[in-house]
């Protein structure tokens, strides 16, 4: 009977750190899941938004645009909030050249806090050339932690919306 006293604590010291690193693991990785989650529910309400909302409320394309970024970091619920490691929101209004100044291609890019317009697409999206939509990508680090190990992870979105909103341009 004396031998065996003791022996369950050595058995926890033993357990215990693997029963951390799991239970670390697991938190974490729902924690990233969460982003994740948050990251596609933005990317598809943002993209629907600026299909919804005609472009000739706006002085400029800069500004609808400008309008659907606001709108993706404000559904992603603190998932895109300034600062966050990794951060890209890029939101594009894809349309087909036409003679006016919002029938061509513009998009915004936010990368890290620093705003860019251009006249390309945020990403290949295989529609139709002559469709018009609004594209939405969204891009973030989280970190994935497990006691003892660290890394990071990019997590990322893509959205579509046929553009529906303002026709007649």
């Amino acid at each position: 009977m004396g031998t065996d006293r003791g022996a369950s604590l050595v058995e926890l010291a033993m357990a215990l750190p693997l029963l951390m690193v799991l239970i670390l693991g697991m938190v974490s990785s729902g924690i990233s899941y969460n982003h994740n989650l948050s990251l596609s529910h933005t990317a598809r309400e943002a993209a629907r938004h600026g299909a919804t909302l005609p472009v000739t409320n706006f002085a400029s394309m800069d500004l609808w645009l400008d309008e659907i970024a606001a709108r993706a970091v404000e559904d992603a619920t603190g998932s895109l909030d300034p600062g966050t490691p990794g951060l890209i929101i890029c939101v594009a209004y894809v349309h087909p050249n036409g003679s006016l100044a919002t029938d061509s291609t513009r998009s915004r890019t936010n990368n890290g806090g620093t705003v860019s317009y251009a006249g390309s697409s945020c990403f290949v999206d295989g529609r139709p050339p002559d469709e018009r939509r609004v594209q939405v990508s969204v891009t973030r680090e989280t970190t994935f932690n497990a006691l003892v190990f660290s890394t990071n992870i990019t997590l990322d979105s893509e959205g579509v919306s046929r553009f529906e909103a303002g026709f007649g341009l």
